[in-house]
């Protein structure tokens, strides 16, 4: 009878294990794979929408450019630009780090990257669009507040002008002239900013400049991109420029901020708050959409 029992034990101890070994065995391969496989890491960063203040993005570029372990950047894009000065101050930003802090940096994009988005894009080393993608629209404008701004400006200042015999056709003139002259002015930094990065040539500037729009496949032919493929094509760019380039790859994305700290560190505060950095949130992703 004991010896039954202890068959019986055996059998139930051996069925437990054969039951519970593929966990303990799949447990076991992923925490080796995640502290002690070595992996490539690899920064990844979205720009969605609107631009119209670069501080987020340029803490978290900064942090990754930083961090020596930390090999190259993935910058995905969908945007129609934004703001002149905070895409203007986010490309030269990019352009400082990888002087300082020399690692590949590719922008990917899908569906738009148009006016200022581009030009931010134009800053990194590489770029990888859909062949259907919208590119380009190299070109300046003055928004509507901002012309509503002017104009309340110049209605003031004439006001003050005593002398002036026709203060309404003065002072549109003004207000006209103004607008023009900070358009040509913003254009023509933007182009030849472009042109610089780009290896363009400003003779051919209404080839690939002018407010045009292209599709992906056209901007590759006007060397506007550089690869036309998918998110896995920019992902192979990557690891063609960085060494060891067979290790498994282990994406690093900033922390998705919930409705709490959204309320209390609002980006008007970031750049008051830019020596405090926020911890990076490390995780290992399949696919990135």
């Amino acid at each position: 009878m004991f010896k039954i029992n202890h068959y019986l034990k055996t059998i139930l101890f051996t069925f437990l294990i054969i039951q519970i070994a593929p966990s303990i065995i799949s447990n076991i391969k992923y925490y080796w794979n995640n502290n002690f496989e070595h992996r490539n890491k690899i920064g990844y960063i979205t720009i969605i929408g609107s631009i119209e203040n670069s501080s987020h993005y340029r803490s978290y570029l900064s942090e990754y450019f930083k961090d020596s372990s930390i090999k190259a950047i993935l910058l995905k894009i969908e945007s129609n630009g934004g703001a002149a000065g905070s895409c203007q101050a986010l490309a030269f930003d990019i352009e400082q780090l990888k002087k300082e802090y020399p690692k590949p940096i590719i922008t990917y994009t899908e569906n738009i990257c148009i006016s200022g988005a581009y030009e931010i894009a134009a800053a990194t080393d590489y770029i990888v669009a859909t062949g259907s993608a919208i590119i380009g629209c190299i070109d300046a404008h003055i928004s509507t507040n901002l012309q509503n701004s002017l104009k309340s400006c110049n209605e003031i200042a004439s006001s003050s002008c005593k002398g002036s015999t026709n203060q309404s056709i003065s002072t549109i003139d003004t207000q006209n002239g103004m607008l023009q002259s900070l358009v040509d002015n913003t254009y023509q930094q933007l182009s030849k900013e472009i042109a610089f990065k780009r290896h363009l040539q400003l003779n051919k500037i209404d080839q690939w400049g002018c407010g045009k729009l292209f599709t992906g496949q056209q901007a590759y032919d006007l060397k506007l991109v550089d690869a036309i493929g998918s998110i896995m094509t920019a992902i192979n760019l990557i690891t063609k420029n960085i060494i060891p380039s067979d290790r498994k790859i282990e994406w690093i994305k900033p922390p998705k901020k919930n409705s709490i700290s959204k309320f209390f560190n609002n980006e008007e505060n970031e750049d008051l708050n830019s020596s405090i950095k926020a911890p990076l949130l490390e995780s290992l992703i399949q696919d990135i959409v």
